[in-house]
């Protein structure tokens, strides 16, 4: 027998309705319950279709860069952050591991304890600004952004093979140091948009043209690395030290130049160390005739009349003001492996600073170029005229001592503290400049501190000169920060303490090309990244004729 429902029970005839509205009221609960069902469901449904749409428009992103560029597919790394320049939005990782981390763990970014970073404004987990950040004088005295790079935003890292020299690497540590300031260039034998002549012969480069082939060779890439004493290790503690793998050496067991050969992902095809052919006195060391890893610091490449040129910094023999430059030569041992090696008789020296830039050579006939100093532009002519090696050795060093450091009309209250970076200037013919990248640390000085070995708090800013005399600077951007590439769980927007741009090169036009850019992080390991020409044009604004960029330094309206 049914048991009356006791929801709705009025007695008599009530007792009838009641059974009704029970009878009813059971049916739409049903009916609501299944109806919220069915949209949960459809709400789950589009959701996943969005997920995979933004998957498929993420991984499209990063690579596709146009049939008329260099195939340069940033594999190892990628991580989809904020699209904003500078901004503050929440970031997400996604993290794409190729099958080169798969067996060398080294060749992923690093991650760092927190005072490890800039302490950019958009990095929530940043300490209070530093009053000399807080108190300096920045270009147009503008907050210093987070680069955006346009359609790829993430570095490649620059990743060499330490087995052959650093004994943590079997302990399973990381290398004591990755790569010191990378300088990665096009191998192209054909002449770029921007060129009037081939940046190459064939015949100089004609081992890499029988190994890879003249059409593989054009979307290659060479690079050389600096490994030494860098800064991997400041100041972590011992279970900083174990998470972190890094290297329980006491120090380098070398300091020379790699140079490697990459492919056009930028991955490593092959590697060698940089020798000198001791052929003539080179500095204090006299001739051997025979061939030595020497110590070559601060490496980077650059092109000038159809040879592979090596600029380099070797303190202790040639003096720390000096700045030499050497043809570099590509041949086969007996073995059938690459080497590379700089002859002592063909250097040629420049004095004195650090960090000038090499201007691109249109006229065989003439000597080379160097920007010596940003500010105020200062460019000296070097070296022997055209492709007469032998007469290298004969040209003695150039001095420049007409800086301006201070004020126009004397005095010295203030100065802009801007220094070149990139090895090799990038012609902009449609505009009839040069580009360049330089760098500010602050505080200036490079004494004892609690953040560094030397510099640090680097920014950087690209800056064009007038291709033809009287030089001068013609437009700057404001200063910016690369993003740091960092696999620090939780790291919003921000920079690496220590970023040293010390390579440039185009890849295609001038408008609508990318810039090629070869930074190193915390004195201890290298990145590659590929800017939107779009993105460098934008950035860069005109200067008054006559100024210079001490002119523009001012501090900023908080």
């Amino acid at each position: 027998r049914q048991r009356p429902s006791k929801s709705f029970n009025m007695g008599g005839a009530g007792s009838l309705a009641s059974l009704n509205v029970s009878k009813y009221s059971k049916r739409g609960r049903s009916n609501r319950l299944l109806i919220s069902i069915q949209c949960i469901m459809t709400v789950l449904g589009v959701l996943s279709l969005f997920i995979i749409y933004i998957q498929i428009k993420t991984v499209h992103s990063t690579s596709n860069y146009g049939a008329e560029l260099p195939d340069i597919v940033l594999s190892e790394e990628v991580k989809s952050k904020s699209d904003g320049v500078g901004t503050d939005k929440e970031s997400t990782e996604k993290v794409v591991v190729d099958e080169r981390e798969a067996t060398d763990p080294n060749c992923t970014f690093r991650e760092y304890v927190d005072r490890r970073y800039y302490g950019h404004r958009n990095n929530f987990k940043a300490e209070p600004e530093p009053d000399f950040l807080k108190n300096g004088l920045y270009i147009r005295g503008k907050d210093p952004i987070i680069l955006d790079a346009g359609s790829n935003n993430f570095a490649k890292k620059a990743c060499l093979d330490h087995s052959a020299w650093d004994p943590g690497i079997a302990k399973g540590k990381r290398p004591f140091v990755d790569s010191q300031n990378p300088s990665a260039m096009s191998l192209r034998l054909t002449k770029g948009p921007t060129e009037q002549q081939p940046r190459l012969n064939k015949e100089n480069v004609q081992v890499l043209v029988d190994t890879y082939g003249e059409e593989r060779l054009e979307e290659m890439f060479i690079m050389s690395a600096t490994v030494g004493n860098g800064q991997c290790q400041w100041g972590e503690t011992a279970a900083e030290m174990e998470r972190l793998r890094i290297s329980d050496v006491d120090k380098a067991r070398t300091v020379h130049g790699e140079l490697l050969i990459l492919d056009k992902h930028l991955d490593r095809l092959s590697q060698t160390s940089i020798k000198l052919l001791s052929n003539a006195d080179w500095g204090k060391k006299k001739k051997d005739g025979q061939m030595h890893l020497v110590e070559l610091d601060d490496t980077r490449l650059f092109f000038s009349n159809g040879y592979i040129w090596l600029y380099y910094r070797n303190g202790g023999n040639l003096g720390y003001t000096v700045q030499a430059h050497n043809p570099l030569y590509i041949e086969k041992n007996s073995n059938g492996e690459l080497i590379a090696f700089l002859k002592a008789s063909e250097m040629v020296k420049l004095c004195c600073g650090r960090n000038m830039s090499i201007i691109p050579l249109n006229d065989s006939s003439k000597q080379m170029e160097a920007l010596t100093w940003v500010d105020p532009v200062t460019v000296t002519t070097f070296g022997p005229r055209g492709t007469n090696h032998r007469r290298l050795a004969e040209i003695g060093e150039t001095i420049d001592v007409h800086r301006r450091l201070g004020r126009k009309g004397g005095g010295n209250k203030h100065k802009s503290d801007i220094h070149g970076t990139n090895g090799f200037m990038v012609h902009l013919p449609s505009t009839n400049e040069y580009l360049g990248v330089a760098h500010f640390h602050r505080p200036e000085g490079r004494g004892k501190n609690d953040y560094a070995r030397h510099g640090h708090h680097y920014t950087h800013a690209y800056f064009t000169i007038s291709d033809s005399t009287p030089y001068r600077l013609k437009r700057i951007s404001n200063e910016f920060l690369f993003r740091s590439m960092s696999q620090t769980a939780g790291l919003k927007e921000d920079g690496d303490l220590i970023q040293f741009a010390g390579s440039i090169d185009l890849l295609g036009g001038e408008a609508d090309g990318r810039l090629l850019i070869s930074y190193g992080i915390n004195d201890c390991e290298g990145a590659i990244l590929p800017v939107d020409m779009t993105i460098v044009q934008t950035m860069l604004i005109d200067v008054d004729e006559g100024s210079e960029v001490v002119d523009l330094m001012k501090k900023r309206i908080n």
